[in-house]
């Protein structure tokens, strides 16, 4: 069986591509998204998901579709899934 590499975490897309490109920090990222620094943290450093409600966040902020989050997240997690039952 042929292995699909492992999808970005979501988290990874939105440091290195949206934070990145906006010059935002993690503390401002999450000063206007509303929530804790370290919520943000987590998401960057692939320690947590990106919830369904953080993502209409997401889109609210900075301008992306929340569909968008919700798919990267669900395509990383049955990756995840897969790889731990391999």
């Amino acid at each position: 069986m042929i292995r699909n590499p492992a999808p970005l975490h979501p988290g990874k897309v939105l440091s290195e591509i949206y934070m990145k490109e906006l010059g935002l920090s993690q503390s401002a990222l999450a000063a206007r998204c509303g929530c804790a620094a370290r919520k943000v943290n987590e998401i960057v450093n692939g320690k947590r998901g990106v919830s369904p409600e953080f993502a209409l966040v997401l889109e609210r902020e900075l301008g992306t579709s929340a569909e968008m989050w919700v798919r990267m997240q669900a395509d990383y997690d049955l990756w995840a899934v897969r790889n731990r039952a391999a």
